[in-house]
C-alpha cells in the first residue's frame, strides 16, 4: 500500500498536529500537579470563573468565558456543589437566576491550585526566549479571537489577557485578565 500521500500534510492539519500535541504536553503536566491537591483541569477552570466572575458568576456566565460547553459547565457545577466546592443560590433580581460561589473548602482548593501553577512556567520558560514567548502569545491571541465567532457564534466572549513584563529585563512575567 502506497503511504507516501499521508506524509505530505496540509499547513493546517501539520499546526494542527503540533499545537494538539503541545497541548497535550502541558495538560498532562498540568493534570499531573492537580491531581495531587484533589482536582481536575475542568474543575480549576470553572473555579477560576467563577473568582474572576465574583458576586456576577451563574452558569450562563460561566458558559460565555469557559470553552466548556453549557451542559457540560452544568454537570460540573452540580458534582462540584455535591462535593462542597460550590454553593449554587438566587440572584435577588432576577430571582429565577442562579448564582454561584465557591464555599470555603473551593476558596482553599483555589489557594492550593494558584501555589502550584508556577510549575507551569517551566515547560515555556526552559525553551522559549521572552521575544519567542510575546510571539507565541500575539499569535495564539489572534488565531483565538479570530476562530471563536465561527466556532461558537456570539455566544463566547474571550477575556482580555495583558501581558505584565518586568521593568528591568522587560520579560513577560505575568498576564493580567481584565474582564
Amino acid at each position: 500500500m502506497e503511504d507516501s500521500k499521508f506524509r505530505d500534510l496540509e499547513v493546517g492539519h501539520f499546526l494542527t498536529i503540533i499545537l494538539h500535541h503541545t497541548t497535550w504536553l502541558i495538560h498532562n503536566k498540568w493534570k499531573k500537579e492537580l491531581k495531587k491537591i484533589g482536582l481536575t483541569g475542568e474543575r480549576f477552570a470553572l473555579i477560576h470563573e467563577i473568582s474572576l466572575l465574583g458576586k456576577n458568576a451563574n452558569p450562563a456566565s460561566l458558559a460565555r468565558k469557559s470553552m466548556l460547553e453549557p451542559h457540560a459547565i452544568s454537570a460540573l457545577l452540580t458534582r462540584m456543589e455535591k462535593d462542597g466546592l460550590i454553593r449554587k443560590s438566587f440572584f435577588e433580581k432576577p430571582k429565577n437566576m442562579v448564582r454561584v460561589e465557591l464555599t470555603q473548602k473551593g476558596e482553599e482548593l483555589r489557594e492550593l491550585a494558584w501555589q502550584i501553577t508556577p510549575i507551569l512556567n517551566e515547560f515555556w520558560e526552559n525553551c522559549l526566549t521572552s521575544d519567542e514567548l510575546k510571539l507565541l502569545f500575539d499569535l495564539l491571541a489572534k488565531l483565538n479571537t479570530h476562530n471563536l465567532p465561527s466556532i461558537y457564534g456570539h455566544n463566547k466572549t474571550p477575556h482580555n489577557f495583558i501581558p505584565k513584563y518586568d521593568q528591568e529585563t522587560h520579560k513577560i512575567v505575568k498576564f493580567y485578565v481584565k474582564s
